[in-house]
């Protein structure tokens, strides 16, 4: 029997793209709790907060990966199906049709009511049998869910991202839809540079599963108490981090300074003695810099210092070119 906890919903982003615009602004995809943690180098936790407002457009242009991506889904999907345990054995298994594992399409995006925050769209949903159906009556069929599969194309140079293990933003997505879908397995299949495939196993990891729910509902409370409160909308943003991502949002935000001082407070004076020392050790303490640079930056605005005394001052001045760089030239020590 199907299980009417878990609903598909079926939305065309070409046909009806307001539809699906707000049908994306009601909660958190799967892809996007990755950019939650900070593990997105694209997009950050606060970019993806204003979107969620509508303050920015949702909609990303379609580049010749993502085109040729989506369209070999079904293809790298097909030839999983005959892979058994190395890649050599997709040959003899597809030339024999004899499939050694199953899965099938979602036809939609998936919702549990016990994650009314989140919604999934896996590339496949692994299944036990060939015959086995996923979907009755627009709800899963959970008792022939073995596992989830995500799909990923890529190229010889990307594959090195790859050689410390799965890169953990795709742990976070997979997992994800682990707890979506209530099951315990995924994998990863790679098809590498179009003639290399790899299966790769992902067993649920309970802290992981704990850290993204956290995430999760961190974020998805700043958007609900941000929309209730529209005119203070800067008070429920996520806090900085040391990403680049949210440095470049925090850089094009405030891309123009004003000729403005602000007073500094000791919080921020600590901050400020912590990220000139992070600086002075080099490039190990580069992420550290960055966050504290990003906490800094994200209070000075479009100000142009920040006086703390005797103490010294931090600058954040539009250059000549049109660029603001950030000079500390606090004191600290004796």
């Amino acid at each position: 029997m199907s299980n009417e906890k878990f609903q598909i919903i079926n939305i065309n982003k070409e046909t009806d793209y307001e539809g699906w615009l707000n049908f994306r602004l009601r909660g958190v995809g799967a892809s996007e709790v990755g950019t939650l943690l900070g593990l997105n180098p694209y997009k950050s936790k606060i970019e993806l907060f204003y979107q969620k407002l509508g303050f920015i457009p949702l909609k990303q242009d379609e580049n010749l990966a993502m085109f040729y991506g989506s369209r070999l889904e079904d293809f790298v999907a097909n030839m999983w199906q005959y892979y058994d345990n190395d890649a050599e054995s997709v040959i003899g298994n597809f030339n024999t049709e004899v499939k050694k594992r199953f899965c099938k399409p979602v036809p939609g995006y998936v919702l549990n009511a016990d994650y009314p925050n989140l919604f999934f769209s896996p590339d496949r949903i692994i299944t036990k049998g060939e015959t086995d159906r996923i979907v009755y009556n627009g709800n899963l069929v959970t008792k022939n869910i073995h596992g989830v599969l995500e799909i990923k194309t890529i190229s010889g140079f990307a594959s090195k991202q790859w050689e410390g293990g799965i890169p953990p933003s795709y742990i976070i997505q997979l997992t994800t839809y682990m707890i979506g879908l209530e099951t315990s397995y995924g994998e990863i299949v790679l098809l590498e540079d179009g003639r290399k495939l790899t299966v790769l196993p992902v067993e649920r990891n309970e802290a992981i599963v704990t850290e993204i729910l956290s995430a999760i509902q961190d974020f998805t409370d700043r958007v609900e108490a941000a929309r209730a409160d529209i005119e203070n909308v800067h008070l429920y943003e996520p806090e900085p981090d040391g990403t680049q991502a949210f440095e470049s949002f925090l850089n094009q935000r405030y891309a123009n300074s004003e000729i403005k001082t602000l007073q500094g407070t000791p919080e921020l004076l600590e901050i400020a003695i912590n990220h000139k020392k992070a600086q002075e050790e080099g490039k190990r303490q580069d992420v550290i810099v960055r966050e504290y640079s990003n906490q800094i930056k994200n209070y000075m605005k479009e100000h142009e210092a920040l006086d703390f005394g005797l103490k010294g001052k931090i600058v954040w001045k539009t250059d000549a070119r049109g660029t603001r760089a950030l000079r500390n030239n606090v004191i600290y020590g004796e």
